[in-house]
């Protein structure tokens, strides 16, 4: 009865295992318009520790081939791939190459053999082969989104280039190289890392002009002061508020303020409005 029981055990303990086994081997690779998940393997050469995709990807375009040392074809492209990377390195585009079996090459022979300057990643345990493909090589584009924009086995470095110029259409700029991307930046051309807005205009106020916290109040169209810092509503305000009307001057302070009654226009109905305002004092 007790051998019984321990043959049951093991075999409890053997499906589990298997289970597992199972689950962990086999993977859905990755299609074109897949949205990937993070990813990652130890560098082997050309880097430290381990490449992480969410880490190091934010924006930027990856473009991974997953190769073996054994094989002619791998060997050919390797040379090709230092071009590659030494074309769009600047350009916000990640190239990395993903080995196995290393019985022909080590890793850091590879690199030294082709002339390979960017990260190679080991992956003789397939971890990145199992979720991107098998077929040696492999090649995969992901673009700045995350989205899988081309995969294929064998070496065509034509349709490869042609999705990584077909990937650097989604990076978004940063033309002040601030660090805050140019569709969520509210200061383009200056540096604005804090992305500071006093006024709360959508303007950052390093490059905001327009002092709506103390200046451009109310109906202060013309944006004088007195000497004590405040501000007077009267006639001069009119006349500047219908030169902007006139002008179309929709790039003046006053304009930003000059909406008195509400109707999201600017027209002769404001200056109506101001007017009445000057009246009742």
């Amino acid at each position: 009865m007790s051998v019984l029981l321990l043959v049951m055990k093991l075999f409890f303990y053997l499906s589990i295992l298997l289970n597992i086994t199972l689950d962990f081997t086999y993977a859905q690779f990755y299609e074109v318009g897949d949205t990937v998940n993070n990813f990652g393997a130890e560098i082997c050469v050309n880097g430290e520790d381990t490449w992480d995709y969410e880490e190091t990807s934010f924006n930027k375009v990856v473009y991974l081939s997953i190769f073996a040392t054994w094989w002619g074809g791998c060997q050919a492209e390797a040379p090709e791939l230092e071009e590659l990377s030494n074309l769009y390195s600047e350009q916000g585009v990640i190239i990395l190459s993903a080995g196995k079996d290393w019985d022909t090459y080590s890793c850091v022979e590879w690199a030294q053999e082709f002339g390979i300057t960017f990260p190679i990643l080991d992956d003789d345990n397939d971890s990145l082969s199992s979720i991107f493909g098998s077929s040696i090589p492999t090649n995969i584009v992901i673009d700045a989104n995350k989205q899988v924009i081309f995969t294929s086995s064998g070496h065509n470095l034509t349709a490869v280039q042609e999705a990584i110029e077909e990937g650097l259409l989604t990076i978004i700029p940063d033309s002040d190289n601030d660090g805050i991307l140019d569709n969520i930046d509210n200061c383009l051309d200056i540096p604005n890392v804090g992305q500071i807005d006093s006024d709360s205009d959508g303007i950052g106020d390093e490059c905001d002009i327009c002092d709506n916290l103390n200046i451009w109040l109310d109906a202060n169209i013309n944006g004088d002061l007195n000497i004590d810092d405040s501000y007077d509503i009267d006639i001069f305000d009119l006349l500047r508020l219908t030169d902007l009307i006139l002008n179309n001057l929709e790039n003046d302070c006053g304009y930003a303020i000059a909406d008195l009654n509400g109707d999201n226009n600017v027209n002769i109905f404001d200056v109506i409005t101001l007017a009445q305002i000057i009246i009742n004092g």
